[in-house]
């Protein structure tokens, strides 16, 4: 896929910065594009959205905002540049005929729960219990607890049937072992998630249906790490994951998690 921008201007500055900070307002972070199957020569926009349960704004590119911003389509690799405040972010050509995948990891950002029930309930929501009873017995802070956390995000377009995702090397991250331009109402798709190259055990899958995004559905990886997703709803599907773990020695706060999350059509 070949890569270009659009500049558009008038979005407040502070507005983009408030809406990138607030990671319980806006759990979810993901990208989307107008067409899951294109036909070759489509341009396609690719939006990065902020929100939750599949619905909420779309922000601008923003150079300080990611580590790496790419797309992989069979063995090229090609990097996303853009002018801050390209919306969409950007705009892919769709070159080949097969599977896309694009590929988004945000820089740190950091927030401070002042109350143990508000950090307590986001847990729970996350399936992170086990952070619960750790945060305890480690003697940690029950108030003005912080938080860094960074978003490894997903986006397959299927220009054709050929190709598979795969790991790209995103610290958190979620593998679709089938292609889902092959997926029907009948199918279940298997996905394995991976921290730091390694199947990661028992941690909590929510997918959303864009047709009925109100309604998740949550699951847990088994022991290699993988978790079957029933697919009742044709249409695009964002699943996502929290992990968290003890930050860096170096770094003033009590935990670091990483969000990741996978978009994709269903027929």
């Amino acid at each position: 896929m070949n890569i270009q921008a659009a500049k558009i201007t008038g979005i407040p500055f502070i507005l983009i910065l408030l809406l990138i900070a607030t990671p319980l307002q806006s759990h979810e972070f993901w990208l989307e594009t107008s067409n899951y199957q294109p036909k070759i020569a489509e341009k396609l926009p690719i939006t990065l959205h902020l929100g939750e349960f599949f619905n909420g704004v779309s922000i601008p590119y923003l150079r300080n905002e990611f580590v790496l911003f790419q797309t992989y389509t069979g063995n090229t690799i090609k990097f996303v540049n853009g002018v801050d405040g390209d919306l969409p972010a950007a705009t892919l050509t769709v070159s080949q005929p097969e599977l896309t995948l694009v590929t988004y990891r945000s820089t740190p950002s950091s927030i401070k729960f002042e109350e143990w029930d508000k950090f307590e309930s986001y847990l729970q929501n996350q399936g992170l219990e086990h952070v619960i009873q750790s945060h305890t017995i480690s003697g940690k802070p029950t108030k003005n607890i912080t938080e860094l956390y960074e978003r490894n995000a997903k986006l397959l377009i299927g220009a054709g049937v050929v190709g598979r995702d795969r790991k790209t090397g995103l610290p958190l991250e979620i593998v679709a072992e089938s292609n889902p331009s092959t997926l029907n109402r009948s199918s279940t798709l298997s996905v394995r998630l991976f921290f730091r190259g390694k199947p990661l055990v028992g941690s909590q899958i929510t997918a959303f249906a864009k047709a009925e995004p109100t309604r998740p559905l949550k699951i847990r990886t088994d022991s290699t790490g993988r978790a079957k997703i029933h697919l009742p709803h044709a249409g695009a599907w964002l699943v996502s994951t929290v992990h968290m773990v003890a930050p860096p020695a170096a770094e003033n706060a009590d935990w670091y998690s990483y969000w990741a999350s996978l978009v994709f059509f269903r027929q």
